[in-house]
């Protein structure tokens, strides 16, 4: 008797939750699961001006959303594609941070989308570099074939081409040697350095440089000062960020003097639906601009070391690099 009335009083109290539940269900707004994929660039580099590849790696991201009479959520993730549950139906703004397994944030971005029934999926795209990392080039000539007014022509660019004040501090003659050192926001910068000795331009170089958050991009630049040699050589250094690199040719392979050498540049791993015709292309001599918007450039070198530097660039985020050569032409 006393087993009866225990499940009659069990079945009675599990009916009264059921029922309280079935109410404070009908009092709050509807509310389904948003699907997200998250969107970024991949950057690699093996240039001396960019901080090490593993540091420009997103490893997990940071999303946080307000939506419907302040309804909010919080979530971390490895993982590009993520689920949330039990979100208010209606207009959310979300915004997603990558970082780095330094837990250093690389890049950001934000989307407002209308969450229902139909419209649970959307795609937020990383398009936003973040924060304030620092400069740290050692500039260095042989002090030996410069006179005592030697002089550092310094030009820091932004990939939008904007001139950016960076401070020269006084040249170490003795040694032959400068430190650049600024604090830079996040992203693309191109760095032109000219070397002048008795008013005379006598060595330039051009650089590409990557800042990221909280980190430091250090590196060293020597100004080759040509010297006469009977060797051709040419040094092909990789491109920045996104995976652009390229090779350098020069038709003669072993010019004679006064003959016009042609160069040509070709680009040997464009990411997908990146073509030739997509990049901004330009040549520097002696850190001087010579050509705009060619894959190919001729003239006929001096006799001496030269220094030509191609300067590619894409309207994607952080593609701006760069891929030098020194041309040694005979007597």
């Amino acid at each position: 008797m006393k087993l009866k009335m225990l499940t009659k009083s069990l079945m009675i109290f599990f009916a009264v939750v059921l029922l309280a539940t079935g109410c404070k269900e009908e009092a709050h707004a509807e509310t389904t699961d948003l699907r997200l994929l998250l969107t970024t660039e991949q950057f690699t580099s093996e240039r001396s001006l960019i901080p090490e590849s593993q540091k420009m790696v997103i490893t997990d991201y940071h999303l946080s959303g307000t939506g419907p009479a302040g309804q909010t959520f919080s979530v971390d993730s490895v993982e590009k594609t993520i689920a949330i549950g039990n979100l208010m139906i209606g207009r959310w703004t979300i915004e997603a941070i990558g970082y780095n397994a330094d837990g250093l944030p690389l890049v950001s971005g934000t989307i407002t989308t209308l969450l229902s029934k139909v419209t649970s999926t959307a795609t937020l795209h990383l398009t936003d570099l973040v924060g304030t990392g620092t400069l740290e080039t050692l500039v260095t000539w042989d002090p030996d074939q410069v006179a005592e007014d030697v002089s550092l022509q310094v030009v820091l660019q932004d990939q939008q081409g904007n001139t950016i004040d960076l401070n020269v501090p006084v040249l170490d003659s003795g040694n032959g040697e400068v430190l650049l050192a600024s604090p830079l926001q996040s992203g693309s910068y191109l760095l032109q350095l000219r070397l002048f000795s008795q008013d005379m331009l006598v060595s330039g170089a051009t650089e590409a440089i990557r800042i990221l958050s909280d980190t430091v991009s250090d590196g060293t630049v020597h100004m080759v000062i040509g010297d006469l040699s009977t060797n051709f050589e040419i040094t092909v250094i990789n491109d920045t960020m996104l995976p652009i690199e390229g090779t350098i040719t020069a038709t003669p392979a072993s010019p004679v003097a006064g003959d016009q050498v042609t160069l040509n540049y070709t680009p040997t791993n464009l990411p997908e639906g990146v073509s030739l015709g997509d990049l901004e292309i330009d040549w520097y001599c002696e850190g001087s601009i010579a050509q705009e918007q060619s894959n190919t450039y001729t003239s006929i070198p001096e006799a001496g070391t030269h220094r030509y530097d191609v300067v590619v660039r894409h309207e994607k985020l952080g593609s701006l690099g760069n891929t030098t050569l020194l041309v040694t032409m005979p007597y």
